[in-house]
């Protein structure tokens, strides 16, 4: 599938997954353009990968998404896939407001749920006017479908995003542009790891262990050169997305909805 992948943006491509993502296309020979908001870390890409390009965008900066978009559409005006990873995710009790804040919640939802929102408004119509196969990429998680109590907001982004993706399928169906989900599972990356011993303490000792990021970057982009599925899952995760599958393809195959 990514043969048809010349020019990605990888936006939230600093850490976890995201890194994981450039350090894979740039493998494959694409023309990876990084993005994040920390500086430092995109210079440190950089240098590791030579030839990479970088763009520092605070995707929380929701009024100047459309005007840094389209910034970078100048420079590349042939980018053809855009692959939204930049998330955040809090642990929080609402038994409890001590354990959540109104601005943690205001951040958590712009990061995870509005922001991919506002990037596909700007994206969507720039890739159809390649007129030749582009790719639009969301990042959900396996608690999109399986919600866990611990993480209240990130499940609702998570959803959504989900959701949303679908919609977006659904009104592209027909068209140049490719929409794809990735749906992780619980993966080892930096996403967890400042409340990790927390839950597994909530957990009573018993929390499950991460899946190696590399185990996952195999599964994953095994999935995506071979380009059946339309949510790219795996364990935990595609159990959700399965069964989802199952209840809802019949009623979306009803309506004649493509998503």
């Amino acid at each position: 599938m990514t043969s048809n992948i010349d020019t990605i943006l990888l936006l939230g491509a600093t850490s976890g997954i995201g890194e994981a993502f450039a350090h894979y296309f740039y493998s494959k020979g694409k023309r990876v353009i990084a993005a994040g908001r920390r500086l430092d870390r995109l210079n440190a890409l950089k240098s590791q990968l030579p030839g990479l390009e970088t763009f520092q965008i605070d995707v929380e900066d929701i009024p100047n998404i459309e005007s840094r978009l389209n910034e970078l559409f100048k420079t590349y005006p042939d980018l053809d896939s855009v692959f939204v990873l930049a998330g955040i995710m809090s642990l929080g009790q609402f038994t409890d407001a001590s354990t959540t804040s109104t601005q943690g919640i205001v951040s958590e939802v712009t990061t995870n749920l509005i922001a991919p929102m506002v990037i596909a408004r700007t994206v969507v119509p720039h890739l159809l006017s390649l007129k030749r196969q582009t790719t639009f990429i969301t990042v959900t998680s396996g608690l999109a479908y399986v919600p866990l109590p611990f993480y209240p907001v990130y499940d609702a982004t998570k959803s959504g995003v989900h959701t949303f993706t679908v919609v977006l399928r659904t009104q592209l169906a027909g068209t140049n542009v490719n929409v794809i989900e990735v749906a992780p599972p619980y993966v080892d990356t930096e996403l967890d790891t400042k409340f990790r011993e927390k839950q597994n303490e909530i957990e009573g000792g018993k929390g499950h262990p991460p899946m190696p990021l590399k185990d996952y970057m195999d599964v994953t982009t095994k999935q995506l050169e071979e380009g059946k599925d339309k949510e790219l899952a795996t364990g935990f995760s595609a159990m959700g997305v399965i069964a989802w599958r199952g209840a809802f393809q019949p009623i979306l195959d009803q309506f004649g909805f493509a998503g």
